[in-house]
């Protein structure tokens, strides 16, 4: 009976966005770069930057004896001690890759009245669609974040060990990950001690793989309750839902993906003010790993169309900085507030962004 509830709270929790389809970071787009916004935002690309450094261990996670016997972080060993000392270019990549800067957050919906796009991709790494992903979003110069599903990474075999390999090379290629459980399971039909778990599961991953734990997280299915919100929270999470549902879990070809994002993304817009957010995609499916460069594309297409009726253009972002928003004293579900980034920040973006769009649009004119 259990595990009926669980069926349908995940079918319903997804089935959400399929309703709604009927109904600095570091900007990609044209490899437009942005470094000196990630700087002002408060990241680095220098590889002597210095940060706080938790744990005696590794200056990424807990010591092996901070952790219970379910993959939680004992409450009374999460004592973080500081000293500086310089990143390695390789710590500073796996310290981003990690989503540190991203610790302890109001829950993020992707909600914003700007143009800004961030793709997200779950339940990977997968060996069989993965690799092809990465090799698109090198080919488009975007970034994403992944929200990781590790159970098959715990496996013995061949498979694990290539889809590890997989995970530390999509923090190579400059992604984010998060944590999105060990055996995605609806975390409010779940104990405490189960829910920790699960988190500690892909914990263990994140660790033995790229030296650390991860600061994001997606609860799978969206499924969210109270007692679960504030597991989370006191874990330091940050959640990360979504509001551009692509329906790829429900169809089995790329068109239909790709018409369902652009009908939510107009449906969001004239319905709620939402003219961009947080893009929900699986990596785990072939038509949704070939939806991408073909959505990627309608969004430059569409940018032309935009510069010439002097609106904002499609701005697509590769980490969740411009959606962040510190929890401090709030409970912990409570969501983060519509993203309304600086203007000054958003007109220097849009600025450059119009540039390379006019430069790409006159060459699709010219052929």
């Amino acid at each position: 009976m259990r595990r009926l509830f669980g069926v349908l709270a995940c079918l319903l929790a997804l089935g959400g966005g399929a309703y709604l389809a009927e109904r600095e970071a570091h900007a990609s787009i044209d490899g437009v770069s942005f470094e000196g916004e990630r700087a002002e935002r408060g990241f680095s690309a220098n590889e002597a930057t210095y940060v706080a450094v938790r744990s005696e261990r590794t200056p990424h996670g807990p010591t092996e004896s901070a952790r219970s016997t379910d993959g939680s972080i004992r409450r009374d060993e999460r004592r973080e001690t500081t000293r500086r000392e310089p990143l390695t270019s390789d710590e500073a990549r796996a310290r981003h890759g990690l989503g540190e800067a991203f610790a302890d957050g109001l829950v993020l919906t992707g909600a914003t009245p700007h143009r800004l796009i961030l793709f997200t991709f779950d339940d990977g790494p997968d060996r069989r669609t993965t690799p092809r992903l990465l090799h698109h979003l090198d080919e488009l110069g975007v970034r994403a974040v992944f929200f990781v599903t590790s159970q098959r990474l715990h496996e013995p075999g061949a498979r694990a060990v290539a889809e590890r390999a997989i995970l530390r090379d999509i923090v190579r290629r400059g992604h984010v990950v998060g944590n999105h459980t060990r055996n995605h399971r609806q975390l409010p039909l779940l104990d405490t001690p189960e829910v920790l778990a699960e988190l500690g599961g892909t914990e263990r991953v994140f660790e033995d793989e790229l030296g650390g734990r991860a600061w994001l997280m997606r609860p799978p299915g969206g499924s969210r309750s109270p007692r679960v919100d504030r597991v989370i929270a006191d874990e330091r999470y940050t959640q990360v839902l979504w509001n551009l549902g692509t329906g790829d879990f429900q169809v089995r070809d790329a068109d239909s993906v790709v018409e369902t994002f652009i009908r939510v993304l107009s449906r969001r817009e004239l319905e709620n003010g939402e003219r961009g957010g947080i893009v929900l995609m699986h990596d785990t499916h072939d038509w949704s790993v070939e939806a991408f460069p073909r959505i990627v594309g309608w969004l430059r297409d569409r940018n032309c169309q935009l510069l010439e009726a002097g609106e904002e253009l499609y701005d697509i972002v590769d980490d969740p900085t411009f959606f962040f928003a510190p929890r401090g004293d709030a409970e912990p579900g409570a969501v983060a507030p519509m993203a309304r980034p600086d203007p000054a920040v958003i007109a220097r973006r849009q600025a450059a962004l119009r540039e390379a769009t006019a430069q790409r649009c006159g060459r699709l004119a010219t052929r």
